[in-house]
């Protein structure tokens, strides 16, 4: 499978960066939730669009084929409790805002989970980082 990489580029230096910006991604026309389904690396710090990253989303999104189910093994839904730094109140408030699990949490944009906990956004994206990575874990 080829392996999608951004560029960031600051004060004339490019380097590899960790993951491409809602821009970009919008540009192409994928969804948050899409693009990690399809493992595309997001960063949601970044803001800048750089044309060289939505030609190789757009390079990678043709050669990329639609993932088969591995298994018919079922996905575990992991409860928003489980998250650390959620407690009940949190969890409360995200299912008003229509996030029952983490499963959903970790799809979700900084935005969306700011907004439902009246909370700052670097709040909201470190919630979903350690929804991702307890995830991944099972």
């Amino acid at each position: 499978m080829m392996r999608v990489r951004p560029v960031v580029k600051r004060k004339r230096k490019a380097r590899e960066g960790k993951g491409f910006s809602r821009e970009e991604l919008r540009e192409v026309g994928l969804s948050f939730g899409e693009a990690l389904r399809q493992g595309i690396p997001i960063d949601t710090r970044r803001s800048t669009k750089h044309e060289e990253n939505v030609k190789r989303l757009k390079a990678y999104s043709k050669e990329m084929k639609p993932k088969q189910p591995l298994s018919k093994k079922k996905t575990r839904i992991v409860e928003l409790a489980e998250v650390k730094g959620i407690g009940s109140r949190t969890a409360k408030k995200l299912k008003e805002a229509g996030i029952e699990n983490a499963n959903q949490l970790a799809a979700s944009s900084p935005e969306t989970v700011a907004e439902a906990l009246g909370s700052s956004e670097k709040t909201a994206t470190n919630l979903i980082e350690e929804a991702r990575s307890l995830l991944k874990e099972t």
